[in-house]
């Protein structure tokens, strides 16, 4: 990470020479910058922008202390412009102390310059300071404070108790209407407040003066985040930006550490109700961050700067790359709540340039202190890694390790139906955790919720997996599916009556229960897409028992006339089947048995319904329509299945695929499955393409010749 050789103040470029450029930090370049600022400052007053002008359009700068700039960041490849907060120097001695140069002369400061000389004061609380902020917790309305606060010497107002009383007035006005109903009334003007207003600014300025003038960072942010709350009319609050100008000078000397710079950040997230306007000021204080960076040297510094990339927008992408080089260094050192937060923050912002080393080393740090991480904290860290759509061998052997060792004595539910979910989404074929699933579920059935049940029931039939616990898994299950069957949504109950089908249980006792009249409103009282969804899928149970169940007494929905809408195909599937069809043609010597995308006409209109390819007896054949009574063994279905049609270790297709086969099967068709990772690995050798695709239709035919 490097600072290029311009700096830009709006409206005049500004070119300063490589060696002092890259030789100082952002606070130094800044303030090297400042004497030609104030004569860049003359000649864009006729621009669009003012530095010093009330009509300058960005950060109002009520004490004409900072200006604004930009600095161009190089990021390995990638070049950004980034707002700077420029602190204007106007005392030969102050740009001396930022540049590290001793004075030539032994010129001092007089006696008046040594009255201004910063205060620090205490960060104990001292009895007297302890006296008074009691006295302002006895106040029940912001006048009686204004009234203490007559009573109190100068002197005595220190930092934090001007802080503390900033804090108790706005507090006790945000709440007046709540603790005193009725006492505000609507006026032409506005509602009229009970306090007085000339009071009110006279104490508050006196305030803000003092904390202000405190230069410590801990009293500063206290009042940031309490001027923030105040509900005061914004013409009445001019004092918010002065201590915004304050944040901004104190950082830009270096006075905030890391930390309190990062908390300074997220206080200005929220310090506007415009985003837009939030996002741009916190920004400023990227330079606060970048400038300490050697000081990030633990966990909690590492987290507090991981917190403030949702809050930033054209500086995040500097402070990220650099956070997680810093997170790779300390990762041994995170505790658990350090790990949450920084899920957190990157569920929250949704980067895909994530490096991913970053979740790898989450997943190492889960499975070495897996013992000393809760529940709760194992369901969060898990619910995380789906959010960010992330899996490893590493986090799969956690998620086993869990259901191995505790199984049955997990006491939160929604971390065993989390991590079914997880399985699901992933496709994770464990039969470590899907045995130890139904031992749960067995023990527990009668504490679960409907989505906890609906997760762990359904995970079986997406993985086509059979548990060892058999018929007593199925026989509860159908008894509390009996029980609380009204509490489920109508396309959840579908999908997972459908999954049962996957693995060949049939539902019987649930069929006058999907198709009847109440079901079928409580269908169409879903969204658009839910609605459309589960009448696809009921088309799907009704014909999949019809052809597989024999006590089935259906069908049960009338036949689809013409074409319908359809779930679209996917677009890889189809691009494949279109490439296949010449060598196909060429293997069986007639271009016109090869068909694309063939629905089954006889049969509902349904995904699982439309074969990828169809290779006919003849050409007629092509002409003919295909049910569950006409004769398809002559017909060779070909199907492509994608990656995600196999589980993790894409070794077993999942339940849909295997119902779709099982059914073409049942309908008499023969099938060649080919896997699309293979085709496109063949892609680019066509020789190959053809003899492989060769060997699959002789193993076919020469099948049913045996």
């Amino acid at each position: 990470m490097s600072f290029m050789s311009k700096i830009v103040v709006p409206g005049i470029l500004c070119q300063q020479q490589n060696k002092i450029l890259f030789r100082l930090s952002p606070l130094a370049v800044a303030n090297t910058l400042n004497k030609q600022q104030e004569k860049c400052e003359a000649q864009i007053i006729g621009g669009k922008r003012m530095l010093s002008n009330s009509g300058y359009i960005g950060f109002r700068n009520p004490g004409a202390r900072i200006s604004e700039s930009s600095v161009f960041m190089q990021n390995g490849t990638k070049i950004s412009e980034l707002p700077l907060i420029v602190k204007k120097v106007k005392d030969i001695f102050e740009l001396y102390k930022w540049m590290d140069i001793k004075p030539a002369s032994d010129l001092q400061p007089t006696e008046k310059e040594k009255d201004n000389f910063i205060l620090v004061f205490p960060d104990k609380v001292s009895e007297e300071e302890r006296e008074i902020i009691s006295g302002f917790n006895r106040c029940f309305n912001s006048s009686s404070i204004f009234r203490l606060l007559e009573t109190i010497p100068r002197t005595e107002v220190t930092p934090l108790v001007a802080s503390h009383a900033l804090r108790k007035i706005i507090e006790l006005e945000n709440t007046y209407e709540l603790r005193n109903p009725g006492s505000t009334r609507e006026t032409i003007r506005g509602t009229r407040r009970g306090q007085d207003t000339f009071l009110r600014m006279a104490f508050m300025t006196m305030l803000l003066d003092i904390v202000c003038g405190s230069k410590q960072p801990k009293v500063i942010l206290d009042g940031l985040s309490t001027v923030m709350r105040d509900q005061f009319p914004s013409d009445l609050a001019t004092y918010k930006e002065r201590l915004l100008e304050e944040v901004f000078l104190c950082v830009s000397e270096g006075r905030f550490s890391v930390t309190e710079v990062c908390k300074a950040i997220n206080i200005l997230s929220l310090f506007y109700e415009d985003r837009k306007r939030c996002l741009e000021t916190a920004d400023k204080l990227w330079f606060g961050i970048v400038d300490q960076q050697k000081q990030i040297l633990d966990a909690d510094t590492v987290t507090a700067v991981f917190s403030t990339l949702p809050n930033l927008n054209k500086s995040r992408n500097i402070i990220k790359k650099m956070i997680e080089k810093k997170a790779l260094d300390v990762w041994e050192s995170l505790e658990t709540a350090h790990i949450i937060e920084m899920m957190r923050v990157i569920s929250e912002i949704k980067y895909d340039s994530i490096n991913s080393a970053i979740p790898q080393m989450m997943s190492q740090w889960l499975a070495l202190n897996l013992n000393k991480i809760q529940e709760t904290e194992m369901l969060a860290i898990i619910y995380s890694f789906l959010q960010l759509d992330y899996m490893d061998d590493k986090l799969i052997n956690t998620m086993e390790k869990i259901i191995r060792v505790k199984g049955c004595q997990i006491q939160e539910f929604d971390l065993v139906s989390t991590i079914c979910n997880v399985c699901i989404h992933f496709r994770i074929r464990s039969p470590v955790i899907l045995e130890g699933v139904s031992e749960y579920f067995l023990h527990n059935k009668a504490k679960l919720s409907v989505p906890q049940i609906y997760s762990m029931a359904s995970v079986f039939g997406e993985l086509d997996f059979h548990p060892t616990t058999g018929f007593k898994f199925w026989k509860e299950l159908e008894y509390v599916l009996e029980e609380k069957f009204v509490q489920f949504k109508p396309n959840e109950i579908i999908e997972l009556l459908i999954s049962f089908l996957y693995i060949e249980k049939y539902p019987l006792n649930f069929t006058n229960k999907l198709f009847n009249p109440y079901f079928l409103d409580r269908i169409h009282s879903q969204t658009e897409f839910e609605v459309f969804r589960s009448r696809q899928q009921l088309k799907l149970f009704d014909a999949g028992m019809q052809l597989e169940c024999k006590g089935y007494g259906g069908p049960f929905l009338p036949k689809d006339i013409g074409y319908l809408r359809l779930e679209p195909k996917d677009q890889r599937i189809v691009t494949m089947c279109e490439f296949l069809f010449d060598p196909l043609g060429e293997i069986v010597e007639d271009y016109s048995r090869i068909g694309i995308g063939i629905r089954l006409t006889a049969l509902p209109l349904h995904n699982n319904y439309i074969v990828d390819m169809m290779i006919y007896p003849t050409r007629a054949s092509a002409l003919l329509s295909f049910g569950f009574l006409t004769e398809n063994s002559s017909n060779i279905a070909v199907l492509i299945n994608l990656p995600e049609h196999y589980d993790w270790k894409q070794e077993h297709l999942i339940g849909n695929q295997i119902l779709k086969i099982r059914h073409l099967q049942r309908m008499g068709f023969r099938i060649i499955t080919l896997r699309y990772s293979k085709l496109k690995e063949l892609k680019s050798n066509s020789e190959k393409l053809k003899e492989y695709l060769r060997q699959e239709y002789r193993n076919v035919v020469d099948k049913k010749k045996k």
